[in-house]
C-alpha cells in the first residue's frame, strides 16, 4: 500500500526468558486529523498484530485507533534459547501488511 516503512525488532535471552522488543514505522491516523489545508486524514492504523516464536503463535494484539504513531511494544516470553526465530506481522485497516523477523540473541 504505498507505506515507506522500517519496522525494527530485538530478540534477547535474559535470566532464562525471552524479551522481546519491536518498533513498528506506521502513522497510526485516527481518522479525526486534519491536514495543513484543513481536510480530515482518513483513518490507517494497525488493527492485527501478531507474533511467533520457531512457527508458534505466542502473542496476538488487536490494535485501534488509540494506539500511538508508530507504536513500542515490549514483552517477554517465558523460556528460549539463543538462536530461537522470532517473527512478527501486522495488519492495518486499509490492507497494509508488514512483516520483521530476527533470531534471539
Amino acid at each position: 500500500m504505498g507505506l515507506v516503512r522500517k519496522d525494527r525488532i530485538r530478540a534477547k535471552l535474559k535470566s532464562g526468558d525471552t524479551t522481546v522488543r519491536i518498533l513498528l514505522s506506521h502513522p497510526m491516523h485516527t481518522g479525526r486529523g486534519q491536514n495543513d489545508a484543513g481536510d480530515l486524514i482518513p483513518a490507517q492504523f494497525i488493527q492485527d498484530f501478531r507474533c511467533w516464536r520457531n512457527k508458534e503463535e505466542v502473542l496476538t494484539i488487536e490494535c485501534g485507533t488509540a494506539t500511538a504513531a508508530n507504536p513500542y511494544f515490549s514483552f517477554q516470553l517465558l523460556g528460549g534459547e539463543r538462536g530461537d526465530k522470532i517473527a512478527i506481522r501486522w495488519v492495518d485497516n486499509l490492507g497494509a501488511k508488514g512483516t520483521a523477523e530476527t533470531t534471539v540473541k
